[in-house]
């Protein structure tokens, strides 16, 4: 089993990354899949300069070549479903 490591971000790395990152654990705890990924917080500015990542989860648009998860649906409720399902599949990704 690979450890994936996980960027949650946005504008500013604190606020609504903060409220993704929350919702993100919860659903990994549900799921079981927490032992399976490592989380690091920040600003889509840091996560563009991290080569150690192998997907993004943004609240922030964001163009790169790392795999990344639209997460505004966790802010507005609207689609959470769909950033959920991205994760898992990202995380359970052999590669």
């Amino acid at each position: 089993m690979t450890l994936k490591h996980l960027m949650i971000c946005c504008g500013a790395g604190v606020a609504t990354s903060t409220v993704a990152l929350k919702k993100i654990e919860a659903f990994l705890d549900k799921e079981k899949l927490s032992d399976r990924v490592r989380i690091s917080q920040g600003t889509v500015a840091e996560a563009l300069t991290r080569s150690d990542i192998d997907f993004i989860v943004s609240t922030s648009a964001i163009t790169t070549s790392i795999p990344v998860v639209n997460a505004l649906p966790l802010l507005t409720g609207m689609g959470i479903d769909k950033v959920f399902n991205s994760v898992k599949t990202l995380i359970l990704a052999e590669g």
